[in-house]
């Protein structure tokens, strides 16, 4: 029987994989508008590296966490942005279920061509397969795709993350996409009833397996909102799936969407998690960067 050894998830947002020295590269959205905060004049090149650096650590913590529970598979939850989901059919929920898949950590912010910085992954397909089936009897019509359609392979959000936790390729996934970013887009209950659904069918999987579950993604941003972040840092440490379930999709908008992807693991995991580092990285003097979190349960 399959079991589910533990769970993750982090953020893997652009500025992960960039110096602070090169964070002027990204996008800042156009947030003019927005006043300028004085406290924030004080990120300092400095601060900005000392928050980096506490970011590094925490991944080397989930890698020893990920190394520790040696498992077979990594299912990893993540978001996708007009990558492999396009206008044509866009599925709140697909599944992954060919047997290998390529990804691709090569950035646009340096000009790094899509077949660069490329890895090849294994996937557990029969596992896979067996999610649909198990997820199709509790309720859900899950997509499915055997094949990528972005000259990336996979798309950032399981690209970056892969490439941290399991460098060498060595570990077999499945990738599910939730489209989090395109309205409509599956409200925060329907993520905590598909994590919960999740944690039921890989457990009715009848191979053995040890399976860690990821999200990737998060926490607040473009605009950092870190009264937000405390709020839902604060509901994962004490599993209080309802306030993760009544999250208003008005609040979990632009990549501050990508917490359903933490909502799913949450859920999946249903036990208080522990967060290891959380730390607002501030590009701007308004507001705009990305609060990195990075959990374990």
């Amino acid at each position: 029987m399959a079991e589910i050894v533990g769970c993750l998830a982090m953020s893997h947002a652009p500025q992960l994989m960039l110096d602070p020295e090169q964070w002027g590269l990204l996008n800042t959205r156009s947030w003019d508008p927005l006043p300028v905060r004085p406290e924030l004049e004080r990120e300092t090149m400095e601060a900005k590296r000392a928050k980096w650096n506490r970011c590094m650590a925490a991944i080397g913590k989930l890698g020893n966490i990920l190394a520790e529970k040696k498992p077979d598979t990594l299912i990893v939850v993540g978001d996708d942005q007009h990558e492999n989901l396009l206008d044509d059919n866009m599925p709140p929920f697909s599944i992954f279920v060919g047997k290998e898949v390529e990804a691709s950590t090569s950035l646009r912010y340096l000009n790094q061509s899509r077949t660069e910085n490329r890895a090849r992954y294994k996937v557990d397909d029969a596992l896979a397969l067996s999610l649909i089936d198990g997820l199709m009897d509790a309720g859900f019509d899950p997509a499915y795709s055997r094949k990528t359609r972005y000259d990336g392979g996979l798309g950032h959000a399981f690209a970056r993350v892969l490439k941290f936790l399991t460098p060498d390729a060595r570990l077999a996934v499945v990738p599910i996409m939730v489209n989090t970013y395109y309205p409509p887009a599956p409200s925060a209950k329907r993520c905590v009833e598909f994590g919960k659904a999740l944690a039921s069918a890989i457990g009715a999987f009848s191979e053995k397996r040890r399976v860690v579950v990821v999200g990737s993604g998060g926490l607040s941003h473009t605009k950092i909102d870190e009264a937000l972040d405390a709020n839902f840092i604060k509901a994962l440490e004490a599993n209080d799936r309802k306030f993760l379930q009544a999250m208003e999709s008005s609040t979990l908008v632009e990549g501050t969407s990508e917490i359903r992807n933490w909502i799913v693991t949450a859920a999946a995991a249903n036990r208080p998690a522990r967060m290891i580092d959380y730390a607002p990285l501030y590009r701007t003097p308004n507001g705009v960067g990305c609060a990195m979190g990075f959990a374990t349960w």
